[in-house]
């Protein structure tokens, strides 16, 4: 920190100076100091008025912040609150279109009937947030009511033309655009745009994909599935599940599912098997066997568990000439599957699995044994009773089962 020069003292430091140094230079040296102490002055105090503006420059842009960031509250406050009121009266409007829509009544309902519709509501559709308020206001109507009521607003939102908007939407670059306006198309049940809908059900976004393929099971039904032919991205689990719940609330027709037993998407294949086991087509069994040898072990699993369900008297010898090239989820299911199908004859195959490593296909071989009848319960009570542990808590428990 710079501090001020004592003046007097520092021109008596340089005449004590001067008397040390030779005459010649004592001149020289007094006028170097001289003028190098009033410099030294001089930048002080140009340092000490530049550091009091500095101080008060400082305080200044403090309060001009201060200021603005007060000012752009007020206004944000302002605004947010005039939003809020213009929201309320635009909800007020919505629900008032909704109301007359829902309890509107028509002996002869028709495509052409003219819900009453207010000029301000009119005019107000130009406004894309309103527009969007009150298409959300009708969806979410529409999902909780059935009946007449379903059809007013159906016929409410095609009045407005509203579905000329979730077209728009569709052609957006934004999955996100896409995805909504695919739903909303089928929640107000727009079938008449299905195969805009369709050229979706193999989007590259997996969120679009499922939207597009659930709109096209609900408007058709079983002969929705017919973006099975053309999709190559997969079909996740829970889109799988999905589909199954829909299907399930809509009458069975018979479809023809063949050829997705051969498609080279995997789980077209899986979601195909769970199809023919679900709606227990028997017919398919010769069909179903070559996906035993898939190269998918999902795809073999899942033909596993239809054969667990359909079976026929040899259908155990093809899980036993597989056993040993199987992986082992798909090896317990085999097990498990046996104590459905499993005969006399796969006694053995059964009694060399209790030496197997893995307990759940020692236990699940036990419970087959136990199935198939008195034989094979004989069989497995002399095989424990040989071996002893751990194969006689094995059968200590399949007798609990079997009691209970």
């Amino acid at each position: 920190m710079l501090l001020p020069l004592n003046n007097q003292k520092s021109f008596e430091a340089i005449n004590h100076l001067n008397q040390l140094v030779p005459d010649d230079y004592r001149f020289n040296i007094t006028l170097f100091f001289t003028i190098k102490l009033l410099a030294a002055n001089t930048i002080l105090k140009i340092f000490s008025v530049a550091r009091d503006h500095y101080q008060l420059v400082v305080m200044i842009s403090v309060a001009f912040l201060m200021c603005g960031l007060l000012t752009y509250m007020l206004f944000y406050l302002y605004l947010r609150r005039k939003y809020e009121k213009t929201h309320e009266k635009w909800r007020l409007i919505s629900d008032l279109l909704i109301r007359k829509a829902v309890f509107y009544e028509d002996e002869e309902l028709e495509d052409e009937v003219v819900i009453p519709v207010t000029k301000r509501a009119t005019k107000l559709l130009h406004n894309k947030r309103f527009r969007k308020l009150l298409t959300a206001e009708i969806m979410s109507a529409k999902k909780n009511i059935t009946g007449t009521s379903s059809d007013n607003l159906k016929q409410l939102y095609k009045q407005l033309h509203l579905e000329i908007y979730a077209l728009k939407n569709l052609k957006s670059r934004h999955w996100h655009i896409k995805a909504k306006a695919i739903q909303e198309l089928t929640i107000m049940e727009m079938s008449e745009f299905q195969s805009d809908i369709y050229v979706h059900a193999n989007a590259k976004n997996e969120l679009v994909r499922m939207e597009a393929q659930t709109a096209l099971v609900q408007f058709n039904g079983f002969e929705g599935l017919s973006f099975l032919d053309i999709v190559t991205y997969p079909i996740s689990d829970w889109q799988q599940i999905k589909l199954l719940q829909q299907l399930a609330h809509v009458p069975q027709i018979d479809v023809s599912i063949e050829t997705w037993l051969a498609s080279s998407n995997s789980s077209v294949v899986v979601f195909t098997l769970k199809l023919a086991r679900n709606y227990h087509r028997f017919e398919l069994y010769d069909d179903i066997l070559p996906c035993l040898d898939h190269s998918d072990p999902k795809v073999r699993l899942e033909a596993i568990n239809f054969f667990c369900e359909i079976f026929t008297n040899e259908t155990s010898d093809e899980f036993i000439s597989r056993f040993l090239k199987e992986i082992l989820k798909n090896r317990v299911a085999m097990v498990k599957a046996m104590q459905n199908v499993g005969t006399e004859r796969d006694i053995l195959f059964l009694l060399d699995l209790l030496d197997d490593k893995n307990h759940e296909i020692k236990l699940c071989a036990a419970r087959a044994l136990a199935k198939i009848g008195e034989n094979g319960l004989t069989s497995l009570f002399d095989y424990a009773n040989t071996i002893g542990y751990p194969l006689t808590e094995i059968v200590m428990q399949i007798k609990g089962e079997l009691a209970a």
